[in-house]
């Protein structure tokens, strides 16, 4: 991991961001969001190695995967992990199911014999 005497490494970008959400928002900025009101605002990022900070609990955060900005609201489980842990980048494949019923078979269009 990370050095402590380094700190945490987040975007200056970043940060500037969410200032000035909070400057935009100063009552759900003090108040709201310890009351579980949601974020007014999403805030898109593509710094997806950035520390999650105490300051970014309850705001909404959309993470780019490579594709799409994945949309995030921060807990408080989720402080100290990178942004780019909860958007994934790689789709899980989906494989189709065979059909698979009891003494199903299929029927010849040109017969119409169960083969």
């Amino acid at each position: 991991g990370r050095s402590l005497w380094k700190g945490p490494y987040v975007a200056v970008h970043l940060l500037q961001k969410v200032i000035g959400m909070a400057k935009r928002n100063p009552e759900w900025w003090t108040q709201g969001r310890f009351q579980g009101i949601r974020s007014p605002e999403v805030i898109n990022t593509t710094s997806r190695a950035s520390t999650i900070l105490p300051d970014f609990l309850r705001c909404k955060f959309g993470i780019h995967n490579g594709k799409t900005f994945v949309p995030l609201e921060v807990t408080e489980a989720m402080i100290g992990h990178r942004l780019g842990e909860f958007a994934p980048t790689r789709k899980i494949p989906v494989h189709k199911v065979k059909d698979k019923g009891i003494g199903a078979k299929k029927i010849n269009p040109k017969t119409g014999k169960a083969g």
